[in-house]
């Protein structure tokens, strides 16, 4: 009799159970892509040179494809629901070799594994990618740093290093804001990055 009782009794909870809906709609991942725009025209003339573009490296702290935020106390936070649809250095690093194919400064941009030889090799390191929530204005915070070396000879001479930092303000505490923030700062990066490139002599 108690035996069949419990059953009743676990039956009746599954029943229960199965007429239990959910009040609130799960939240769904938001997904963002960091893609500067390029609007300058080309450069007449090029270098005459072969660039290899490397795959940038990105802080420990910020290779994540969730959004980091920095807040008060020395807090660091990441968003598991707003995140980038890639990694940020595959992201970074596609755009950047995209954005210097299109400013014209070289003969060829090419990735590694190509069968071409480069003279030059840019590398590159993405030392910040957040949001800095610490004070009552929200900014979006991008700095990176950039070596190009000159492979033509055996000593792999460094002949052009910059670094480069952005904060840009966030109109608020939104992830869309802080993305379209980001990509300002990136922008204004490979912008300087491309003057300066175009100045510099690149020979050891």
């Amino acid at each position: 009799m108690k035996r069949h009782t419990l059953i009743l009794l676990a039956l009746a909870a599954l029943l229960a159970a199965g007429c239990v809906q959910l009040t609130h709609d799960p939240v769904d991942k938001r997904y963002y892509q960091i893609t500067p725009e390029r609007t300058a025209a080309g450069a007449a003339t090029n270098k005459d040179m072969v660039l290899k573009v490397r795959r940038l490296s990105v802080s420990d702290l910020y290779n994540t494809r969730e959004l980091v935020y920095r807040e008060a106390d020395g807090r660091v936070e990441s968003d598991y629901y707003n995140m980038f649809f890639v990694t940020p250095g595959d992201m970074l690093t596609q755009e950047l070799r995209q954005w210097l194919r299109d400013s014209n400064l070289f003969t060829h941009v090419i990735e590694p594994g190509s069968m071409v030889v480069p003279g030059l090799t840019l590398e590159g390191v993405v030392n910040a990618l957040y949001g800095d929530y610490t004070a009552d204005a929200p900014t979006a915070v991008v700095e990176m740093q950039f070596f190009v070396v000159d492979e033509s000879t055996s000593r792999n001479v460094i002949v052009f290093s910059a670094g480069y930092t952005q904060r840009v303000p966030v109109s608020k505490a939104d992830p869309t804001e802080l993305v379209k923030a980001m990509t300002q700062g990136v922008e204004t990066i490979f912008t300087n990055l491309e003057t300066d490139l175009a100045k510099a002599p690149l020979t050891p």
